[in-house]
């Protein structure tokens, strides 16, 4: 009984070395398959990636577009620009356009659409000696100032703006006899200095009143303005901030000078500037 004990044991261990040769084989197997798998893979990502690759490098000899169609149809250039970057005629113009909406003031409101005329009923500003009105362009123009210099300015514009205006019997105009190129003082900021004349019209009256207008100003570049979320603006007050502000610069300081330099006072440093005198 024994022997034939043994006789019958024999066969299972047999049995079991073979089932463990198959295990190791099976693993083996296994880790092969996944070694082949991840090569393939690897070989994949490395060939999608010379794909990347080549392409960025075709972009990135692609010239950069110049022109922007506009939704009316029209065509402009347009160049490539660090966010603190703008052209000095861009910096001029805005100087010059600014001031000039500020400054020239008329009891007409602009003709629109072949309209008749319309009278400027002005906006109320709030003194130290009580309510004044300034034009409605100045009002607009307002909003190229930083917010800090704004608030002073617009309460001087008021004081300094005739109330004959209003009622159609004074004009003035603003024109320059020379405005320097904007001079780089720090990134983002330029100084513009602008010499001109505030010329004063009254009616039925052929003699002109003529006040130096001696400026030095700082513009700084500033964020475009973002369009809502749904392209519509709430008010009409939003629309125009965002028209007026679409140039991304705003006036930071004004200080008067003296034609030949000489500063005087400083608008925007807590001194308010004094009107100038008539000649």
């Amino acid at each position: 009984m024994l022997g034939s004990f043994n006789k019958r044991a024999i066969p299972a261990k047999s049995n079991s070395k073979v089932t463990k040769l198959q295990v190791a084989k099976g693993n083996k197997n296994f880790v092969a398959l996944f070694a082949l798998i991840s090569v393939g893979f690897s070989g994949f990502t490395l060939l999608l990636q010379m794909v990347l690759v080549v392409n960025v490098i075709n972009i990135a000899k692609k010239p950069v577009p110049s022109l922007v169609q506009l939704s009316n149809g029209d065509a402009i250039k347009v160049q490539a620009i660090g966010s603190q970057e703008r052209s000095l005629e861009v910096v001029q113009r805005f100087t010059t356009e600014s001031l000039i909406l500020l400054m020239s003031w008329t009891n007409e409101l602009p003709n629109i659409n072949g309209e008749s005329k319309v009278v400027d009923p002005g906006a109320l500003v709030k003194t130290a000696s009580g309510e004044k009105r300034i034009t409605t362009s100045t009002f607009q123009a307002s909003f190229t100032l930083n917010e800090n210099l704004r608030d002073e300015m617009v309460k001087l514009l008021a004081e300094m703006t005739p109330t004959e205006v209003f009622l159609g019997q004074v004009k003035t105009t603003l024109k320059f006899q020379h405005v320097t190129i904007p001079t780089l003082v720090e990134p983002g900021k330029w100084k513009v200095t602008v010499i001109g004349t505030l010329l004063k019209y009254q009616r039925g009256r052929g003699d002109v009143t003529k006040v130096p207008f001696n400026k030095e100003l700082i513009i700084q570049a500033i964020d475009t303005p973002a369009l809502p979320k749904d392209g519509k603006f709430s008010n009409e007050l939003e629309t125009l901030v965002y028209t007026i502000r679409q140039a991304s610069l705003e006036i930071v300081s004004m200080k008067d000078i003296e034609a030949n330099g000489i500063q005087q006072n400083k608008v925007g440093s807590g001194t308010p500037a004094s009107p100038p005198s008539s000649n």
